[in-house]
């Protein structure tokens, strides 16, 4: 039981150390840019945030607790603390004009991908898949019933010679 206490605290004090050198406002561009990565993601599919993708950033801000690196855990813990807020108020500032739109949100990006510079080079590597990975589950996340279900049933029905979907066995 000690020991393991003496682990968690070495563990935090890591933790600490690794965002040493960034100042309070740099910490705060850091623990965004999970938030304009979300949102970066759900406006390159079709320039708007649709209830799926909004979810699904909220529900992963949350299992990154849980599930990533131990380097992490602490980092994503305060992200969600404050995602779902952020989220939705960083989708209402943001320029209307589609192109307007994705130009603020990369410049966002790349503010906190700045940041990464001060931040020990393994928990920076790490934030970094990380962030990635989060990019590519929200951009995913509204895929339709179509794509995910249908599409490869009628993918396998498709007889490659003729261009002709074979549904009924017996039909020509």
């Amino acid at each position: 039981m000690l020991l393991d206490l003496y682990q968690t605290l070495i563990y935090m004090i890591e933790i600490k150390k690794a965002f040493a050198k960034l100042t309070e406002e740099e910490l705060n561009q850091l623990l965004d840019t999970p938030v304009w990565m979300a949102l970066l993601a759900a406006y390159a599919g079709d320039g708007k945030v649709s209830e799926d993708e909004r979810a699904s950033a909220v529900k992963l801000s949350n299992l990154r607790t849980f599930t990533s690196p131990k380097s992490l855990r602490e980092f994503y813990s305060l992200v969600d603390e404050r995602f779902e807020e952020r989220f939705d108020l960083f989708n209402k500032r943001v320029p209307k004009g589609e192109e307007d739109k994705i130009i603020y949100v990369e410049a966002q990006v790349k503010r906190g991908h700045a940041v990464l510079d001060k931040v020990d080079p393994e928990v920076a590597a790490d934030i970094e898949d990380s962030l990635e990975s989060f990019y590519k589950h929200v951009f995913n996340a509204d895929k339709s019933f179509f794509q995910y279900f249908a599409l490869p049933i009628f993918s396998g029905k498709l007889d490659r010679h003729s261009g002709k979907y074979r549904f009924d066995e017996e039909a020509d």
